[in-house]
Formats: structure tokens, C-alpha cells, sequence
């Protein structure tokens, strides 16, 4: 029984440790790549530019290639959960940032 545990913890080789410092690497560029395709779609809406459109949609496209790679390490719940905790407090950061104010 022991072994039939110690199997079903290793995933492509790499033990649970290996594999979090694989997902976090992953999710924090995902975090950031959000962050900057929001931050271009702001501006392409403040500044009717369609340019900032097609940027953010390529910069999606490729998060959801991390995500695909992602998901080789680890379920979906897991993944989504590091990766919304991490994006809210970078959008959150780089608001003040900016010294955004949504009121205006």
C-alpha cells in the first residue's frame, strides 16, 4: 500500500516539492503577463487604440500555454487558486501604484 502512495505523489518525475517550485514560477509569470494585458487593455480603451487590443489578446493566448503546462504538474483547483490569490494582489499593488482612482 505504502508504495502504490509513494507512486501516486511523483508526477513526471518530480516530487511534490519539485513540482510547487515548477507551478509557483509558472503562476507568478502568468500573474504578471495578467497584469500587463489588463494594464494595455486600460489603455487601449482610455485611448481607443485597438493595438493594446491585439497585444492583451496574444499575452492571453500565451497564458493559457502556462496554464496548459501547468496543468502537467497539478490539478486545476490548486493552479487556480495560487494564481487568483497572486493576480488580486498584483492588481491591487500596481493599482496604487499608479495611483489609480476608479472613482474618476
Amino acid at each position: 500500500m505504502q508504495s502504490s502512495t509513494k507512486e501516486k505523489e511523483i508526477i513526471q518525475g518530480l516530487i511534490p516539492n519539485e513540482r510547487l517550485k515548477i507551478i509557483l514560477v509558472l503562476v507568478v509569470s502568468i500573474s504578471f503577463i495578467e497584469c500587463y494585458a489588463q494594464y494595455n487593455l486600460r489603455n487601449g480603451r482610455k485611448n481607443n487604440n485597438i493595438n493594446c487590443l491585439i497585444i492583451s489578446a496574444l499575452l492571453y493566448g500565451v497564458i493559457c500555454y502556462l496554464l496548459y503546462t501547468t496543468y502537467q504538474y497539478e490539478g486545476m483547483g490548486h493552479v487556480n487558486l495560487i494564481w487568483s490569490c497572486l493576480s488580486i494582489t498584483l492588481a491591487i499593488y500596481f493599482s496604487h501604484l499608479n495611483d489609480e482612482n476608479p472613482a474618476e
